[in-house]
């Protein structure tokens, strides 16, 4: 027998063995240098939002590199129900960058549903925004053209890019049934909003209504970038974090309800349903 062969075989097996084989990942991903023990396969077991997954074990992911639309907003739906066919359910590659964990304690992370890379099919189908925050940039080029693309074909969220801050104020937060008796904790009735965008926001002039139209008027209201704030259904003293308004009875139905709201131009920014009306 020819040594040769022998030989060369077992230096490819010292060769894998000594880079890790147990850490090359399977479904066609490939490592890069310097990404050793970067991946590890997970069952998704629910799809929070469009960029927010549960793991078994409860731990919460957030996919690396993108934005999609918060509660209410337009699209909302329809990036969660596209992760939730993509993942749900099913075993994924997780892929880590450089920061391990963002200020929630989730783990941010890019996921490969097979060879597809989630984050960025999302953002090539018009169902999430780039969303780079160094320093987890490792799909950064990959993600920017593909919202160009995505932008310039008008698809998804893009078909609303000429409403001013259409995709700002989101609902953070719904907690619709106040402890005890509704009617008489209504300041434990509210609605936590946010705004995602980097600049700020005065909702001066918009309004909120419920399914059976009553209605709430912001005052002149600023609300800095990435900041939340708290609409209380019963008295109190506005502030730079909460509101009141003002009502002597519960808002919000715990059986199902709508809130939708609309800039001072009258263009509708949120439509969201729980419980019965959905």
């Amino acid at each position: 027998m020819n040594p040769k062969p022998v030989i060369a075989i077992a230096l490819i097996l010292f060769a894998l063995l000594g880079f890790g084989l147990a850490n090359i990942p399977t479904g066609g991903i490939t490592q890069k240098p310097g990404q050793a023990n970067g991946y590890e396969t997970a069952i998704v077991t629910r799809v929070i939002d469009g960029d927010t997954v549960v793991i078994e074990g409860d731990e919460r992911i957030r996919l690396l590199g993108i934005d999609t639309p918060e509660r209410g907003q337009h699209f909302y739906q329809e990036a969660k129900q596209m992760l939730q066919e993509m993942v749900e359910n099913k075993t994924v590659m997780l892929e880590s960058d450089i920061k391990n964990r963002d200020k929630y304690n989730r783990l941010l992370r890019y996921i490969y549903a097979g060879e597809t890379l989630v984050n960025l099919e999302l953002v090539k189908k018009g169902m999430a925004r780039a969303y780079i925050i160094p320093p987890n940039e490792r799909h950064s080029d990959e993600i920017l053209m593909a919202e160009a693309e995505a932008r310039n074909s008008n698809l998804g969220i893009w078909k609303f890019s000429g409403l001013k801050d259409i995709f700002c104020i989101g609902i953070f937060y719904f907690h619709y049934n106040a402890r005890g008796n509704d009617n008489e904790n209504l300041n434990d009735e509210y609605v936590v909003f946010r705004n995602s965008c980097n600049h700020s926001l005065n909702l001066g002039g918009w309004v909120i209504k419920d399914a059976a139209n009553k209605s709430y008027a912001f005052p002149d209201f600023p609300v800095p970038a990435k900041t939340k704030f708290i609409l209380h259904t019963g008295s109190g003293t506005d502030n730079e974090t909460d509101l009141y308004w003002e009502s002597s009875r519960a808002i919000w139905n715990n059986n199902g309800d709508t809130l939708r709201m609309w800039n001072s131009e009258g263009e509708l920014l949120l439509d969201y349903s729980y419980g019965q009306h959905l």
